[in-house]
């Protein structure tokens, strides 16, 4: 085998050690098991080196195999970006894009939105799909995840679309029976509601030049922040909300802002958006990412 014919096993390979899932690479490029084992086989015979540690559960990358995933990987992106400059920058974006996205941005921000972006792009199709838990992008074939908080992979492209902050929120009507508060430990007796992520037993906060630290674990939680508002806005005492989800309501005076002096000491509030490596980005995943950093420009 030359190494013209090499070339053409590449993609089998790139996808099974992106993966580490020889059924999972078929599945990726539409080709049996078996059609992805025998490329990889040809190319260690090819170069006479082992690429993967095989066992009966599982596979890892060698050291050879790590060497050639860096190479294949720039060799396979020159050839998607030149056929983009040769056709895909000026074809019509079109086809199916999966977005998965959290419920409570997919209802606040996405969704207003959606006839928006049809208009401008009606020959794309969107599958979105909501989660409260995030999504495995390249295992679960998702062209562009929306998360909050951070996320750790070099396989993926993070960029944030939305800096949000935590704010401590109430009704006016609780505000004013039960305030004001002050301090970590006034705000930490009303707090009677907030989201899973931040029901821990040590949840940092900064107040005047020093840490404090809230007891939540023991408090009622959801998994859904539209949920704590609601409950807030009838009167369930305090709790913090992604700025993005109460904005909107502070400005109306529906919900009030309190103990601004006490910060939460995270970024979990910070949305954001990834998607796999410029690898076969098309010109249709190219709209819906710039289409969300529009809309979250707008929040």
């Amino acid at each position: 085998m030359n190494n013209s014919q090499a070339l053409k096993e590449l993609p089998a390979f790139y996808w099974a050690a992106k993966l580490l899932s020889i059924s999972a690479a078929g599945e990726k490029l539409s080709v049996s098991k078996a059609t992805v084992s025998k490329a990889i086989v040809r190319l260690e015979e090819q170069y006479q080196v082992r690429l993967f540690e095989r066992n009966s559960r599982n596979i890892r990358l060698t050291a050879e195999g790590q060497t050639l995933l860096e190479y294949a990987e720039r060799l396979l992106l020159l050839a998607d970006e030149a056929s983009h400059a040769l056709v895909g920058m000026q074809s019509t974006p079109q086809g199916t894009v999966k977005l998965a996205a959290p419920l409570a941005f997919s209802r606040e921000v996405l969704a207003p939105n959606l006839a928006r972006f049809h208009q401008a792009f009606p020959e794309i199709t969107l599958q979105i799909q909501t989660s409260q838990h995030p999504m495995d992008v390249l295992r679960d074939e998702v062209d562009i995840a929306v998360i909050v908080g951070s996320i750790e992979s070099s396989d993926l492209i993070a960029k944030t679309l939305y800096p949000g902050k935590l704010k401590w929120v109430t009704s006016p009507e609780y505000l004013s029976k039960n305030g004001p508060f002050e301090t970590p430990r006034e705000l930490e007796e009303h707090i009677q509601y907030c989201e899973t992520r931040y029901s821990v037993h040590k949840f940092v906060v900064n107040y005047g030049a020093k840490q404090y630290q809230l007891s939540l674990q023991n408090k009622n939680c959801c998994n859904d922040p539209i949920v704590v508002r609601e409950a807030l806005l009838n009167g369930c005492g305090i709790s913090m909300l992604p700025e993005q989800y109460c904005k909107r309501l502070i400005s109306e005076g529906s919900l009030v802002e309190v103990c601004t002096a006490i910060t939460p000491n995270v970024e979990s509030a910070h949305l954001k958006m990834v998607y796999p490596s410029r690898l076969f980005r098309s010109t249709r995943v190219r709209a819906v990412i710039q289409f969300l950093e529009e809309i979250t420009s707008e929040i």
